[in-house]
């Protein structure tokens, strides 16, 4: 009886390795994690330099990995069996409070803040033809989840000291943001609930926005944020929200990527792997939003992160333009081929976790 139990073990995973194998080669490989958002490792190229410096190898195992047939189950399940079952308060560095998903970030790179805060100096210092220069940061999500809940946390008051080295004039936006005005499956502030975040900015930069009575909501479902795919949980799908206006219909728009003009909020990209694309079509390096509508002849330059992308367009309002820059698409040596920085008013806009990248800044 025991002999006949030892060859059933033996035949069942016998099987099961051929099954895992007959599905490998059946299936075709994947190109892209839609859930990770990332571009998934393909067939190494069999060479003898790869097989003798033993990449081939690691090559191979990445892809195998990458490419092994119900992965997603398989992830699921491991993200499940590790958080529900052993207890484990974090899979794959994402982790769970009262329904948010966040990454950790800790501890504060120093350096790397410093990096960040001397490109924004050298950008100040090399255009003296500048209005007035503003700085302000977004907090990221663990800045409400971690420490209080016993995960390892940035110190958030030794960055903003740091960042006090900024040479322009700081506002503070942090009492007036708290956990749900956050996407609960992604790292990026909902639109719908930081329209006090840019009156705030405008009021403190000399003008004024409209409020919430000049605006329309208009929504879809379905939005799975960034974490959604990176912790392998099933969560509830969210809704993505936008703001419409006048100004925000009218507006004119146009990015240095592109020959066309392009829309404010565009919901054909709400297909793409990044949902929040939606907000002014994502990565963008330079847009500028023109707005017929406001005659006071101002010019906001805003320097962003992605958080840029919902906000700016609540900005549009008091000013009859505003210039959108990512310096992590675009370097900052070219921007004059591109930006007229005379009596431009500027605000460095950049979430705290940016901060711990400040390398990529170009």
């Amino acid at each position: 009886m025991e002999k006949i139990k030892k060859i059933l073990v033996v035949a069942v995973l016998a099987l099961t390795l051929v099954g895992i194998f007959a599905l490998h080669v059946a299936l075709p490989d994947g190109t892209v994690s839609d859930a990770e958002r990332r571009p998934l490792a393909q067939l190494p190229e069999l060479t003898a330099d790869g097989v003798f410096s033993g990449d081939y190898f690691e090559e191979l195992e990445e892809y195998l990995l990458d490419q092994f047939p119900l992965r997603e189950s398989f992830r699921r399940l491991k993200a499940n069996f590790q958080t529900k079952v052993l207890g484990l308060k974090a899979n794959n560095g994402i982790y769970l409070v009262d329904g948010h998903l966040s990454k950790l970030e800790y501890p504060l790179k120093a350096s790397q803040a410093k990096l960040a805060i001397d490109r924004f100096n050298a950008i100040i210092d090399s255009h003296p033809q500048l209005g007035k220069v503003y700085y302000s940061l977004i907090p990221d999500k663990n800045y409400f989840m971690a420490a209080a809940n016993g995960y390892p946390a940035m110190d958030y008051a030794a960055l903003l000291a740091q960042a006090a080295g900024i040479r322009a004039e700081y506002i503070d936006i942090f009492p007036l943001l708290e956990l749900d005005d956050y996407y609960r499956t992604d790292s990026h502030w909902r639109q719908e609930k930081v329209l006090d975040v840019a009156q705030q900015l405008a009021a403190a930069m000399g003008t004024a926005v409209d409020g919430m009575d000049k605006y329309t909501a208009e929504s879809r479902d379905g939005f799975r944020g960034v974490y959604y795919g990176q912790s392998a949980l099933n969560l509830p799908a969210e809704t993505l929200t936008i703001l419409k206006s006048d100004v925000t219909q009218s507006a004119i728009v146009k990015s240095a990527e592109h020959a066309a003009n392009m829309p404010v909020y565009n919901w054909d990209d709400f297909a793409n792997t990044d949902p929040y694309d939606v907000y002014l079509s994502g990565a963008e390096a330079l847009i500028t939003m023109d707005n017929p509508l406001q005659t006071n002849g101002r010019h906001l330059i805003l320097f962003r992160d992605s958080f840029g992308s919902s906000i700016s367009p609540l900005l549009l309002s008091g000013y009859s333009k505003v210039t959108v820059v990512d310096i992590r698409y675009m370097s900052s040596s070219l921007l004059d081929q591109y930006v007229d920085f005379t009596d431009a008013d500027v605000l460095f806009l950049y979430c705290t976790s940016m901060f711990n990248a400040g390398a990529t800044l170009k």
